[in-house]
């Protein structure tokens, strides 16, 4: 696409601001228009650009997506401030193709794709040692994966860009040409991949196959999405941590449990950080640090959800049932008036008012472990094998143990979305895991939403509607 090269020389000024560990300054004057993309260092600050859209950076790209995925799902309800009546477009499904979170979500994904095609447009060069361009190309071939996946995930076929020569106004591939582009691109960044990440943050062998691995899950392709599960198991990487809240800590980002994170850091610019927290709860919370802050918003959990853990499960010690008001002293009961505050991501010390810098987990070991379950059980029915990969899950949590008998295809089916939700409520999951199990319309129905079939997708955003005639809308809206 010609319109990619006006950020080149914005480029120049590019950090991997989505990096734990931060990089040394540069010195930026050694770059230029005219080299930026002919050297190595060039071509990592465009990589790093790539990395930090695909990371979703800013506020609104890094929540939208929660609330697109549990709200719509009926995980999470919320009211107050300015962003409620796009919660209730969500919660209600009133959404249309103006809606925000929308486009902030098209857009920043869009952006990591044109970075990555640019970076793979130039690494045909003389001045780049071979080891550079292999990791580089696989890099990038990961991202174009991993955002065209995110982007099929909400809206199905999209315009595919493979080259920043492709013209501007591409129309939207159909769902098969958009899923064989995921395929071959994360395929190719598996087998390009290290085992170890070259830097937090960045991709791995692991990543890759762990977003493959979901990708074939979400379209159910039941023997690949077990085979990819399979091969990261195989690579003895990561493993379940003994403590549910520890996988969650803001002291142990980064740990073994955790295969593709979206980093932040809310000690510096906001664009960086995340407001979750802010968007969760009320103003009167106790807050743990006297530099955090929330807004007029709050993110609730429903009380049926609450009560459905087993006394014994560890899960919901992750979830705040009361508290004490601190402009009244007094207690304040937040469950039984389906007013429970999920509270996976900690309050952290070092963030900047409501700009927390807790990373963001996208999937982690234990996704794996379900997502073979669920595969597998697709395949053939109950075995002990998929029973024993969801007693890990369940062992952990303290949780007691299933054993196999009893169990036909379709109660373990349901058994395995039940533990999908125990075990990942409020990490972006619950509207996908619905789909797939094909009860995602049924259940808003039942909520008495006028939920419709169509639903399943959201709507191509109205800005790019209006920008490229080529596209199509979704049908429905």
């Amino acid at each position: 696409m010609k319109l990619y090269r006006i950020v080149i020389i914005a480029l120049m000024a590019t950090v991997f601001t989505a990096c734990e560990d931060k990089l040394d300054e540069e010195v930026f004057s050694e770059l230029s228009p005219s080299n930026l993309l002919n050297n190595e260092k060039g071509l990592s600050f465009l990589l790093n650009s790539a990395y930090t859209y695909g990371h979703r950076v800013g506020a609104v790209s890094s929540w939208a997506p929660y609330h697109m995925s549990s709200m719509t799902a009926g995980e999470t309800w919320g009211v107050g401030g300015s962003i409620e009546n796009l919660w209730v477009a969500e919660m209600d499904f009133t959404w249309d193709s103006n809606h925000a979170h929308f486009l902030s979500v098209w857009q920043v994904h869009y952006n990591s794709i044109r970075d990555a095609n640019l970076v793979l447009d130039n690494l045909d060069n003389e001045n780049l040692s071979e080891d550079f361009k292999q990791l580089t190309k696989a890099e990038a071939h990961f991202l174009r994966g991993w955002n065209y996946a995110a982007l099929y995930n909400w809206f199905g076929g999209v315009p595919l860009y493979t080259s920043s020569e492709d013209e501007l106004l591409q129309p939207r591939a159909t769902a098969e040409e958009t899923r064989t582009l995921i395929e071959q691109e994360l395929t190719l960044a598996a087998n390009g991949l290290p085992k170890d990440e070259p830097q937090f943050g960045r991709a791995s062998k692991g990543t890759a196959l762990a977003v493959l691995c979901k990708f074939y899950l979400n379209t159910k392709q039941w023997q690949k999405a077990a085979d990819a599960a399979q091969d990261v198991i195989d690579l003895q990487k990561y493993d379940l941590l003994g403590d549910y809240g520890d996988i969650f800590a803001y002291d142990n980002e980064g740990n073994q449990e955790l295969i593709w994170v979206l980093p932040k850091d809310g000690a510096t610019l906001t664009d960086t950080g995340q407001g979750l927290n802010a968007l969760t709860f009320p103003p009167d919370f106790p807050m743990p640090f006297s530099n955090n802050s929330v807004f007029a918003a709050r993110t609730y959990l429903f009380d049926d959800f609450v009560n459905s853990f087993e006394e014994t499960d560890t899960r919901q010690n992750q979830i705040i049932t009361e508290w004490t008001s601190t402009n009244t002293g007094e207690l304040v009961t937040g469950l039984g008036n389906d007013q429970s505050f999920p509270y996976k991501l900690p309050f952290e010390p070092n963030s900047v008012g409501a700009w927390a810098g807790n990373d963001l987990p996208v999937i982690r070991y234990a996704d794996i472990l379900l997502s073979r379950a669920e595969a597998l059980n697709e395949i053939s029915g109950p075995t002990q094998e998929i029973i024993d990969l969801i007693n890990d899950v369940r062992e952990r949590a303290e949780a007691t143990p299933y054993t196999l008998a009893g169990f036909t295809k379709e109660s373990l089916r349901d058994a395995i979305l039940q533990e999908r939700e125990w075990e990942f409520y409020w990490e972006e999951k619950a509207r996908e895991d619905q789909i797939r199990h094909g009860v995602f319309i049924s259940r808003a129905q039942a909520r008495g939403k006028n939920a419709q079939d169509y639903h399943v997708l959201f709507p191509i955003p109205q800005v790019e509607l209006d920008a490229n005639p080529n596209l199509e809308q979704n049908p429905g809206y």
